[in-house]
């Protein structure tokens, strides 16, 4: 086996940002490495170093570093990362033109921290990978990538590359090989949490980690993040991470949805369909997203439509109105969205059908798309925020997000002495972090107690048969 020879070519960039590999290069040893004082790796940097491998399984180094020793491992220095794209190779990048993670990334839009679960990694998998490429062909292989890549919603998956670009960042200011970065060891993943110290919540830094568990589970390494000195140090961050936590949300009340229906034309295209969406996230406690659309690109696959199967029953006299939603962040199947007539100026079922009636539109549209002088637009969700915004500003009421008509519904139905696992079921919830939305406990909680209470007396009453409570 031959050394790198300190004048070889440089290896060329093909179309797609990627570095192709040169074929005049010969395989090398892998040894330890100590990158000389790299800047602050950003997300339009590339690392010192960049791993490629040619289809037979050949590891490549640029030019600019000494060849190692093949007969003793040898000290690497690496040059000053220079600018690029930042979806192009980053720290630590080992490319294979024709691997599974690299085919699958190209066939996805180009979202950099989106695509660093696929492209960035280390020497580490290369023996994982070569089993791999003997059992299955590399286009089977991307289908799964695919699979595993489509298993969770763009924003995790940005969020998770996020935590992958702070992770490099951390290793390169510490001069970490990066031999030594997959599988990362519990003591550089302690360093990693403990460096966060005070700086950002613990749930940011939770999150990071699960953006690095993710990593490793693409790359087929271990994963040391349980282990107990990673978990003590997890507590400490939820200890000093406190400062950093926002405030509740506000839910919305009653006074918010007074203003809306003061403020809003109802009969107006804009105004109809703004104030269905406001009543249907809040009665039925959905997210804005899973309603409405935050981009011009609609997807009925992943967005409500007209064609959402409406259907319309009675129970005990009241009105109810049900369609599917058919993608959630908690059910990727989709869930069913139920609306109970209230008889009052607040009622959904009576919103939503006005909506549907002024705004006429094809089915292949969103659900509350808008008609306008030529044709129709959608309500965007950021659009929608900053309407409804602009309102209670005006009204003087607490500022609200996207989860304020969640977290506003939750409350109300609690208030009104509905079940908690109905409010679940109704919600999509499926663990009990849906108490976290619980508002105003000290109306609820004793409202719930006194309601058992007087439960509790009128059923004595009955079976003794003496005369109910008032």
């Amino acid at each position: 086996m031959s050394n790198i020879h300190r004048n070889a070519a440089l290896p060329r960039v093909a179309d797609d940002g990627l570095r192709a590999p040169p074929t005049d290069l010969s395989p090398r040893i892998l040894s330890f490495e100590i990158s000389p004082h790299p800047s602050r790796t950003t997300s339009s940097m590339v690392a010192p170093r960049v791993y490629a491998s040619s289809p037979s399984s050949r590891f490549l180094q640029t030019p600019t570093v000494s060849p190692p020793s093949i007969s003793s491992p040898s000290i690497e220095t690496a040059a000053r990362p220079r600018r690029t794209i930042s979806y192009a190779p980053a720290p630590g990048v080992y490319i294979t033109p024709s691997s599974p993670r690299h085919l699958t990334a190209l066939s996805l839009p180009p979202l950099p921290a989106d695509r660093r679960l696929l492209l960035w990694t280390t020497p580490h998998p290369h023996l994982a990978q070569s089993s791999y490429d003997a059992l299955i062909p590399v286009e089977y292989q991307a289908k799964i990538f695919q699979g595993l890549f489509d298993s969770l919603s763009e924003s995790t998956r940005t969020s998770y590359g996020a935590g992958l670009l702070r992770f490099t960042q951390f290793c390169d200011r510490l001069h970490i090989s990066e031999n030594l970065r997959m599988p990362v060891p519990d003591i550089l993943i302690s360093a990693f949490v403990a460096d966060a110290f005070g700086t950002c919540t613990s749930d940011c830094i939770r999150n990071w980690l699960h953006g690095l568990r993710l990593w490793h589970f693409f790359n087929c390494a271990e994963w040391h993040g349980r282990d107990p000195l990673v978990l003590s140090l997890l507590k400490t961050a939820d200890k000093q991470g406190a400062p950093f936590k926002r405030p509740p949300r506000h839910p919305i009340t009653n006074h918010h949805l007074f203003a809306l229906h003061q403020d809003l034309d109802l009969n107006s295209p804009v105004g109809a369909a703004t104030w269905a969406c406001a009543l249907v996230a809040f009665w039925g406690c959905r997210r804005l997203g899973e309603l409405l659309p935050s981009k011009l690109t609609f997807d009925p696959v992943q967005h409500v439509s007209r064609a959402c199967d409406l259907k319309t029953s009675y129970v005990n006299g009241s009105k109810v109105l049900t369609f599917h939603i058919p993608s959630t962040k908690t059910s990727p199947q989709g869930i069913d969205c139920i609306h109970t007539s209230t008889n009052n100026i607040f009622c959904p079922v009576t919103a939503l059908e006005n909506h549907l009636r002024i705004n006429n539109l094809p089915p292949s549209t969103s659900l509350f798309a808008y008609s306008t002088s030529t044709s129709y637009s959608f309500l965007l969700k950021s659009h929608f925020l900053r309407s409804i915004s602009t309102i209670f500003a005006a009204h003087h009421l607490n500022p609200i997000f996207g989860h304020s008509f969640r977290i506003g519904g939750t409350v109300e139905l609690l208030a009104a002495g509905v079940p908690p696992q109905v409010i679940m079921k109704l919600g999509g919830w499926s663990f009990l972090c849906f108490l976290i939305y619980w508002r105003h406990l000290d109306f609820i909680v004793p409202a719930a107690i006194t309601r058992s209470w007087a439960a509790r007396r009128a059923e004595f009453a009955r079976t003794f048969h003496l005369p109910l409570p008032t």
